[in-house]
């Protein structure tokens, strides 16, 4: 019995050292993430397995204040991390040198990411010849269906259902709905109802300033708007123009009737989110991707309250085409820095995370999905309820600190999956909670993005969208876009807030500032817009 407890003794401490061997072997990278997340608990259910069989821990520094002075800094300081993505700043650290060519570190090293992006390497390379970040969500073989358009005019599902859930085509509509149902209900749970409520913190004011792009029935395409003529793409603006004019108006219109909060235009991301997850949100316009936490909150905690999306436009005959055509986010993703000892070892790093999209998306077969007879994957109902919760998902599961800002797929996979799985064919009806399936099932659709047109027919957009081109840093066109977006914030306040008989001088005023502020950016957005038809076109 004593020689069993000695060799059992010296057996854990063989195992003792070995684990201090190996933790004292983990390969650290510091990571910036343009997200603000809480830290990285220490330990999840993905990135236990990530770390165990990478060898290699991340220092993650996430996004804390306003993203465009922290890109500022660090690039004044001349200090990087190993890796980074800075969202659609990130071109600012290629402008000042700070991020690596890729091209021969994936050819080399990184199998995977070649094969998943391979229809995208001529978008991601710049006209250098130079790839210097991954964006996240490559598509490598299909676009797949998606539960929530990309963006939409939001609509709580209150206010659809008293009204007999109408189809709301007109902005007009929009706001008589919202305005007629916050007459009746001045109050939600103790607080005032907010008929509609806008985002314009910093960057995210595009949430405010693109209504009328969609209002004419276009996608998101930023500043401004490739307009096909004569079987060519030519720029157009749309600030200075009646739709603008008309959006604003209204807006103005319903700040004076009370319906608009008067908070709109000085509270920040944070604030606007809780606002929508009380529920007293009557209408909102955004991106999807902007409000999905607070509604994720509704669908758990007050799924009456969820804010359903509809491709509204400011005339009845105007067609939409408010999808998005499938397209990768070339103006950001994670690029490794000249601050990065191992460039090897990052890029084997994220090549590794491509090849395990399914772990991340899915997690493990048996535990968090289930594969169906024809190869599909599914979920039971329990393992559904774990997924319906955002804090399991990101503090147990582990899936965020892995994902949203890395490397990774979206679409169809070969064998017909999807790779995110709250797209997979047989989940975005089926993985509906039943607060979503009620609205579905009156309207008649699988999605709710089936209360949309498919995207506009027949046509070849290989430059798509505009927003993705960047304009170099200093350039006479980009010190005239920070000229326009700085009078833009500052008149776009003064049109809604101000007394309806103010409104027609301040929009004279307005147009006339912004009257030379365009022309530079045009052309350089035709030039590219060009460029990339001409050379994308086969992609």
């Amino acid at each position: 019995m004593k020689k069993y407890r000695i060799v059992l003794l010296l057996l854990v401490l063989v195992i003792s050292i070995s684990c201090t061997v190996m933790a004292g072997e983990l390969k650290e990278f510091d990571v910036f993430i343009s997200m603000a997340l809480p830290d990285y608990p220490g330990s999840t259910i993905i990135g236990d397995i990530i770390r165990e069989e990478t060898g290699v821990k991340l220092n993650r520094e996430y996004l804390v204040g306003d993203l465009e002075t922290k890109v500022g800094l660090m690039i004044a300081s001349g200090e990087y991390p190993d890796m980074l993505v800075g969202a659609h700043f990130t071109d600012k650290f290629v402008d000042a040198g700070v991020l690596i060519p890729l091209e021969d570190l994936i050819e080399e090293h990184a199998p995977n990411i070649k094969k998943y992006y391979a229809r995208h390497m001529k978008s991601l390379t710049k006209e250098d010849g130079h790839i210097y970040y991954l964006p996240q969500q490559a598509i490598p073989y299909g676009a797949g269906e998606r539960r929530y358009p990309a963006v939409g005019f939001f609509i709580n599902k209150r206010v659809l259902k008293e009204a007999g859930y109408p189809v709301i085509k007109t902005f007009e509509q929009y706001f008589e709905l919202i305005e007629n149902y916050q007459k009746k209900h001045p109050t939600y749970k103790g607080q005032d109802t907010i008929g509609y409520l806008s985002l314009y913190d910093s960057w995210r004011n595009f949430a405010t300033n693109n209504g009328p792009m969609h209002l004419i029935g276009y996608p998101n395409e930023g500043a401004f708007l490739p307009i096909k003529e004569a079987g060519k793409f030519v720029i157009r603006p749309y600030n200075g123009g009646f739709v603008e004019h008309y959006y604003y108006q209204k807006l103005n219109e319903m700040y004076n009737k009370g319906v608009v909060d008067p908070e709109t235009f000085v509270i920040n991301y944070d604030q606007y989110l809780e606002k929508i997850s009380s529920g007293r949100v009557l209408g909102t316009h955004n991106q999807y991707w902007q409000i999905e936490k607070a509604q994720n909150i509704l669908r758990q905690e007050d799924p009456d309250s969820i804010m359903v999306p509809f491709p509204v436009v400011y005339d009845e005959a105007v067609e939409e085409f408010v999808r998005d055509t499938p397209y990768v986010q070339t103006t950001q993703g994670m690029g490794i820095t000249t601050a990065c000892e191992d460039p090897v070892a990052a890029i084997k790093y994220l090549d590794y995370l491509i090849s395990k999209q399914i772990l991340i998306q899915w997690g493990i077969e048996g535990e968090h999905y289930e594969l169906d007879e024809n190869g599909m994957y599914y979920r039971t109902k329990e393992q559904q309820k774990l997924f319906d919760d955002p804090n399991w998902v990101r503090d147990k599961f582990g899936r965020e600190y892995f994902y949203d800002a890395f490397p990774s797929l979206i679409g169809l996979d070969e064998n017909g999956n999807s790779y995110m799985d709250r797209r997979q064919p047989s989940m975005i009806y089926g993985g509906s909670t039943d607060s979503e399936k009620e609205v579905m099932d009156v309207y008649g659709i699988k999605s709710f993005t089936g209360l949309y047109n498919d995207p506009r027919p027949g046509e070849e957009v290989p430059y798509y969208p505009l927003w993705t081109i960047t304009l170099e840093t200093g350039s006479p066109a980009q010190i005239e876009k920070t000229r326009l977006e700085d009078t833009i914030r500052e008149y776009v306040p003064k049109l809604v807030m101000s007394s309806p008989d103010e409104y027609e001088d301040i929009w004279e005023e307005y147009t006339d500032r912004i009257s030379g502020l365009m022309e530079k950016q045009i052309k350089v957005y035709q030039e590219r817009i060009d460029w990339r038809v001409e050379n994308w076109g086969s992609e």
